[in-house]
């Protein structure tokens, strides 16, 4: 079966960021709220349209594709200093909110044009979600993403107790001292392993056996018989049809993982 799946890297728990999550949430909640809608009308004696009230609600499936795209984007950015996350999940607070109160009220004028006399009026529509509902969608979009990053540094398991975060190694007859988490990946290129990170590569006279040893291992992966690749560094898995897969890491270089090193990188695909 053909994948492609976005990386919620080292998450090995039930997360936010994961697809069947948000979908089982979105579907408890739209029951709920049709139940609510249906309740209300039989304590206030009006009418009941579950059309209407299906499609009013369609306000909660937004949730699903713009809380991924708003995880992402917050750990694409993911500022290291503390004073510089604030601004940065209030604006994509802002943003998304916003995103997905135009995106309802188009989809709800669109189908109540098509579907229902008289149809809604897109401003109309839209001041009444922007009233209503504004304060949930800021409040998600402010919180959900700091949680998914939360949870997933907790699941990251930290370096065995007196190994080294650095990694020393020789350059133009210089010792260079990289840290370990810099590396994107590791390719073997014989009789030497090609070390790569954002901006530079490095020869070293050590074998991938030798190398995965010293790296941490909810990290880095041995994921082909001549590559070893940073998996926080992956965008997305691409399948071959064959069990084999195409990585992409954040630089653009494609590394295939060998369905022979699965037992290693198995858990990024769920």
């Amino acid at each position: 079966m053909e994948q492609h799946a976005s990386i919620e890297k080292q998450l090995r728990v039930p997360n936010f960021g994961h697809t069947r999550w948000y979908v089982l949430l979105v579907a408890f909640v739209i029951a709920l709220a049709v139940l609510q809608d249906y309740l209300f009308s039989r304590t206030r004696h009006t009418g009941f349209y579950i059309s209407e009230s299906l499609l009013y609600h369609t306000f909660w499936i937004f949730f699903i594709p713009l809380t991924m795209l708003a995880n992402k984007l917050v750990r694409l950015a993911n500022p290291k200093k503390i004073w510089a996350k604030a601004p940065l999940n209030i604006g994509v607070a802002l943003f998304f909110s916003f995103s997905h109160l135009l995106l309802f009220t188009s989809l709800f004028v669109l189908v109540s044009t098509l579907v229902f006399t008289p149809s809604h009026r897109f401003i109309g529509m839209f001041n009444t979600a922007l009233s209503n509902q504004f304060y949930i969608t800021l409040l998600w979009y402010a919180i959900v993403p700091s949680i998914a990053i939360a949870l997933r540094n907790l699941n990251r398991t930290p370096s065995p107790t007196g190994v080294s975060e650095v990694i020393r190694l020789k350059k133009a007859g210089k010792i260079v001292t990289l840290p370990k988490e810099s590396i994107q990946y590791i390719i073997t290129d014989k009789p030497y392993s090609t070390i790569y990170t954002k901006d530079q590569k490095f020869l070293d006279n050590r074998n991938l056996k030798q190398l995965e040893a010293e790296l941490n291992p909810s990290i880095f992966a041995r994921v082909h018989r001549s590559s070893i690749v940073n998996t926080t560094a992956i965008t997305e898995l691409i399948s071959r049809n064959n069990g084999d897969f195409d990585a992409t890491l954040q630089d653009g270089k494609i590394i295939r993982f060998s369905r022979h090193y699965r037992a290693n990188w198995d858990h990024l695909l769920h």
